[in-house]
């Protein structure tokens, strides 16, 4: 293992100094071995240098620029601090470039002040040279580097150094040898497309090219010779071809190139776009994959318009179908459709079914335009194709449809009744319009319903009907003392607040009961029987009219519930001559109850209720009992052809619970506190959890502790540096390297502060949830987050319209979300928020969050008034502090923050000390909308 290697060496090397530069890096020198011909360091880059992988799956060469920046000024140091020797012979290999009494040495200059120098030119090239971080105006950069490649192989040659130096020299030159290949590959791509268009007529454009093309071979030709500066130079030759070529054909590399506006190929992808991004922009299909670019482009990266096979699967992007509806991406593009949507016209048919099956568009929401879309067509089962099917003068609109919708009540403490089914005719597709939701424990007077049978249910509509079925199934096996003969249907009549019987048929053969009513509203089967055994029920309050009996005498127990039975506290209250008694008016703790009304229990439409008589707020909740039990009450009733006395009280809430509706909001707070407007309750989720795939195993970038040395060094032969270097120096140097490249690379600005933040965090090694204010502005601010925030808020909206403001009714439930239309309509037509655009890989984003791993939308402080509706809409993104393999290999490998980032949180040698996080970010957003009728 290298590791005891390095250990068996330490006493050694601790004679020589450690030398560390502004980062904090440290890197050893083992001195001159003068004496050997060739000595090993020599040979070990040379080694190292064939054994990098030279991936360059990126248009992006700027960014390897400055690795090598940062890692000269290490090298320099090394060489400041031992003394290491220059070959002066090398210089011969400058070719009259630089002599050895040449401008340097005017000035007085040695090797290294020279070798300084020209890392001072090198840096300031590259911010004057580079064009979009991918093509250079000039060879001026890459003939500084070819410079610096002989100073660096004049100072391996010369010198013996230890294996941190020698692999740091190698990381040197691979960065310029791959930015180098980036450069020219981009270059020569961009010339090629000129070529095939320009005029050849004496203009040797095509001849430039060639010989561009054939440069560039020869370095990497010389590469895999370990000759490394010839390799350098052939880069440079090759560039300058292409500068030339582009001369001829009358362009130069400049801004203006990619901000031109033009569009030759009629693509809608402008010329300076299709250039920048390495298209074609004289065809319109770059890549010959039948795709036009632009259809590639704006889906990026699902499918790229410079790659025939994207994701190299060996099935074509054109063949692909990204969206899983039924129609590969070609077609999809022949009939206009999104290729990342399901059902692109949103009429609820997936693209591929309305092609292959309905025989309707997939990108018009009603084909015929009979105000029917296609997906109320294909339920109505009318042509999408005419707009009168039947050809009675009548459009398809207009007709009247008898239609049905059913719902599963099935619940685990209400599974009496299993479901319930609805039916009108109605003009419009009632699948879409109307809802079935249960109120169980939403509507606490109907789910306290004395007698009731399973779960209440809400029936809304936004059409127009005239007479209405409703039938519930139930399940006899389930009903317990109720006799079947004994259930019946009732309406809550909200305005009247009341209870109504419908005129319902049993049919006991089928366990089921229907009726028929001309409004929809709460609906609930009930045991007959027992509701009118409580509200036929009377409790006696009188008194005689003697002064002895007006003190009230409490039970033993000092309680007052139903346990302690109204018929003991009769026997207390009540004369036993038979002479008429009146009710006792006292008031012992002023509440606005008699004192015998809270003793015996107040008989409500819900049940009997209780309360303290010495205590004016029973449950403390800061309203006093008779505020919340409302007036006494006098009527007569007939309910199921029986005529009822009521005697008793409408509460407005209970007086022995601070939270009658148990929605978390007090009474005294609450606007419906008999109406359970649910905080904090998820209506969304999708499906990958925080930390978990889809299939509920940990993820993969949320893993630790999970690789060998050897495991990490079959990734890439690169990650040897980090694991070589941390053995030496400790888990510094691999922070130091991440800090870097995500300050230097990969963001800008308060951003810069927030990754180093996010990097501490992940160094502490709690793994705890991490958020950030600044973070969470830019992730809200972002557009796709926008997009996405404004497209659930508006479904939200729609189906609050829909289902009478029930949010109950959209809780989100694990077990039922593929029958759940609100989250499937989500699921199909939302693009969830992701951070990847160019200007995200700069500022920030990119490297802090990337694509966001999943999210949850929830909903807290909603209220319905007045037929008005609001509420806050929670949207919490979320996203790991990761990495797994696939983000280590092709690109991110060439770069060494990404290497230590992945050593530091998988290396089975940290025994998981640094652990990876979930980065939360979360946006409230208010919504409001006014209730169907």
């Amino acid at each position: 293992m290298m590791k005891n290697k390095v250990k068996s060496m330490l006493s050694f090397l601790l004679i020589f100094a450690i030398v560390f530069d502004g980062a904090g890096h440290a890197v050893f020198a083992k001195g001159n071995n003068q004496g050997q011909s060739k000595n090993s360091s020599e040979q070990n880059v040379k080694q190292w240098i064939s054994e990098y992988e030279f991936y360059e799956d990126t248009r992006n060469a700027m960014i390897y620029e400055k690795v090598a920046i940062n890692k000269l000024k290490r090298f320099a140091t090394v060489i400041k601090e031992t003394n290491a020797k220059f070959d002066s012979n090398a210089l011969d290999n400058l070719d009259g470039e630089i002599d050895k009494t040449g401008d340097f040495k005017q000035k007085g200059m040695n090797e290294l002040e020279m070798f300084e120098q020209l890392i001072k030119q090198y840096e300031q090239a590259v911010q004057e040279e580079y064009i979009k971080e991918e093509l250079l105006k000039s060879d001026r950069l890459l003939k500084i580097k070819h410079k610096l490649t002989i100073y660096l192989w004049g100072y391996v040659s010369k010198n013996d150094f230890d294996e941190p130096t020698e692999v740091l020299i190698s990381d040197i030159l691979f960065n310029f040898y791959l930015s180098d290949k980036i450069v020219n590959k981009n270059a020569i791509g961009i010339l090629t497309d000129i070529s095939e268009q320009t005029d050849h007529k004496g203009n040797k454009v095509t001849a430039h090219l060639k010989n561009a093309v054939k440069m560039s071979e020869k370095a990497n030709e010389f590469l895999e010779k370990d000759l490394a500066i010839p390799a350098s130079k052939s880069y440079q030759n090759a560039y300058k071809q292409v500068l030339f070529g582009l001369e001829k054909a009358g362009y130069s590399f400049n801004t203006e190139l990619f901000e031109s506006t033009s569009d030759t190929d009629g693509d809608t992808v402008t010329d300076g776009i299709e250039f920048q991004e390495g298209m074609d922009p004289f065809k319109k299909d770059t890549d010959g994959d039948g795709l036009q670019d632009n259809i590639e482009y704006e889906i990026n990266p699902y499918i790229s318009p410079t790659k025939s096979d994207t994701d190299h699967n060996g099935i074509s992007d054109a063949d692909e179908d990204i969206d899983k509806d039924g129609l590969n991406n070609k077609d999809e593009q022949a009939y206009q459709t999104n290729l990342i949507k399901k059902d692109s016209d949103q009429d609820s048919l997936t693209d591929g079914f309305e092609v292959h099956q309905f025989d309707s568009s997939p990108k018009e929401y009603d084909t015929d335009s009979d105000g029917l879309s296609d997906g109320d067509e294909y339920a109505l089962k009318t042509n999408p194709n005419a707009a009168d099917s039947n050809d009675d003068g009548i459009k398809d609109s207009q007709e009247l449809y008898k239609q049905s919708i059913s719902k599963s009540l099935i619940q685990p403490d209400k599974s009496e009744i299993k479901s319930v089914e609805v039916g009108f005719s109605a003009k419009d597709n009632i699948n879409q319009t109307t809802r079935i939701s249960s109120t169980n424990k939403v509507n606490i007077k109907t789910t306290n319903l004395p007698g009731i049978i399973g779960s209440p249910v809400s029936i809304n509509t936004q059409s127009e009907f005239d007479k209405a079925s409703i039938k519930f199934t139930y399940d006899e096996s389930k009903l317990g003392d109720t006799l079947e003969d004994d259930l019946a249907i009732v309406w809550y009549n909200e305005n009247e607040e009341s209870f109504e019987d419908l005129n319902a048929v049993l049919d006991t053969s089928k366990q089921t009961i229907n009726a028929e009513t001309t409004h929809f509203g709460e609906y609930m089967v009930v045991d007959k029987t027992k509701l009118l055994e409580l509200w036929g029920r009377e409790i006696n309050y009188s008194r005689k009219h003697d002064a002895k009996t007006s003190k009230i005498t409490t039970s033993t127990s000092g309680k007052y519930d139903q346990a302690a039975g109204s018929n003991e506290l009769n026997d207390i209250l009540i004369s036993n001559d038979g002479e008429p008694a009146s009710i006792d008016p006292t008031d012992s703790d002023g509440d606005g109850l008699y004192d015998t009304y809270e003793i015996k229990g107040m008989k409500t439409p819900y049940g009997i209720i209780y309360s303290d008589p010495n205590k004016k707020d029973s449950d403390g909740d800061g309203l006093t009992d008779g505020q919340e039990m409302g007036p006494f009450k006098t009527f007569t009733m007939e309910i199921f052809g029986i005529t009822i006395h009521f005697e008793g009280f409408f509460p407005t809430s209970f007086p022995d619970q601070k939270d009658s509706d148990g929605d978390g909001i007090f009474d005294n707070e609450d606007s419906r506190p008999l109406y359970s407007d649910l905080s904090n309750l998820i209506i969304h989720q999708s499906d990958r959890p925080e930390g978990y795939d889809e299939n509920g195993n940990v993820a993969n970038d949320m893993k630790t502790n999970d690789y060998t040395e050897d495991e990490i060094s079959d990734i890439s032969w690169m990650f040897n540096f980090q694991l070589f270097e941390s053995d030496w120096l400790g888990t510094g140097v691999l922070f130091d390297e991440f800090k870097w490249m995500s300050t230097s690379l990969f963001s800008t600005g308060d951003m810069e502060d927030v990754i180093l933040d996010m990097i501490n965090h992940f160094e502490e090694g709690s793994g705890k949830n991490y958020s950030n204010e600044t973070l969470t502005k830019e992730a809200s601010e972002h557009e796709t987050t926008k997009a996405y925030v404004e497209f659930v808020k508006n479904a939200l909206v729609d189906e609050l319209k829909k289902n009478g403001g029930n949010l109950a009714a959209l809780q989100f439930d694990n077990s039922t979300k593929d029958t759940n239309r609100f989250y499937q309509y989500i699921q199909d037509n939302a693009s969830y928020p992701a951070f990847n655009s160019k200007s995200d890989n700069i500022g920030g984003l990119t490297i802090t969050v990337n694509d966001s791993w999943g999210n949850t939308v929830s909903v807290k402080d909603f209220s319905v008034e007045n037929n008005h509706f609001e509420g806050v809409m929670t949207v919490r993104l979320y996203d790991h502090f990761g990495l797994d393999q696939p983000d280590v290999e092709k690109v991110y490998v060439n770069l060494a923050g990404f290497r230590s980032w992945f050593i530091l949180q998988h290396y089975d040698e940290y025994n998981g000390k640094y652990k990876p996080f979930v980065t939360v970010m979360e946006i409230d957003v208010p919504f409001e909308g006014e209730l169907s009728n």
